[in-house]
């Protein structure tokens, strides 16, 4: 967590303004929808945003950039030193999730992430892209993507995809599946065939 960047977007309310729902459709007595001109929807109209949540980040973005890209500092020293005294004192443990099966992921991950690094000196790591979910369908998560591979620069980056419906989002901004994931053990909420995977994507040097 002290090597990465957390970046975070403008408020919910402001990102509404920015970004507002699209109304595409008439809705007629037959109950037939027929496409109409896109009407863009003023943020008081918004009903779904909760008041309290208006000041809330629009979006959150967790990103590990390449070892050695970020400078060590004495603030970042001593909250790494924290973590590690807390970890080992007060470990904190999820009863909702099995310990076997965390283990398991990032064991896999880790191995899975030396073995990119070690062909990509100079990889990304994209942990979280997160868009508050009434902001969702707007063009927000795009506008988060370009944001993500102006800060990489050109350098490669890879993510781990664990929703199936998603990759084609991410493929639309040139990253490839290497490898799909399988883990054994059932999750609450699994895939169609009862196992949890994740896909492993890739996007490589604007110059290849």
């Amino acid at each position: 967590m002290t090597g990465g960047l957390v970046l975070q977007s403008a408020s919910v309310g402001q990102m509404a303004r920015d970004y507002p729902r699209k109304n595409n459709t008439i809705q007629y007595s037959d109950g037939a929808a027929v496409p109409e001109k896109t009407a863009q929807v003023s943020s008081s109209e918004d009903t779904d945003i909760p008041v309290n949540e208006k000041h809330n980040s629009g979006a959150v973005i967790f990103l590990f950039p390449p070892n050695g890209h970020l400078p060590w500092s004495l603030p970042t020293m001593w909250l790494a030193c924290k973590l590690w005294i807390l970890e080992i004192f007060n470990p904190v443990k999820d009863k909702s999730c099995k310990d076997e099966r965390v283990d398991k992921l990032m064991a896999r991950h880790t191995s899975g992430k030396k073995a990119l690094q070690a062909r990509y000196p100079k990889l990304w790591y994209l942990e979280v892209l997160a868009v508050h979910p009434s902001l969702q369908s707007r063009g927000l998560g795009g506008a988060v993507m370009r944001a993500i591979l102006g800060q990489v620069a050109g350098n490669p980056i890879f993510l781990e995809c664990t929703r199936q419906e998603n990759i084609g989002f991410y493929e639309g901004f040139g990253f490839k599946t290497i490898e799909e994931v399988e883990l054994t053990d059932t999750p609450a909420h699994a895939n169609e065939d009862g196992k949890l995977k994740y896909w492993v994507m890739v996007r490589e040097t604007d110059s290849t």
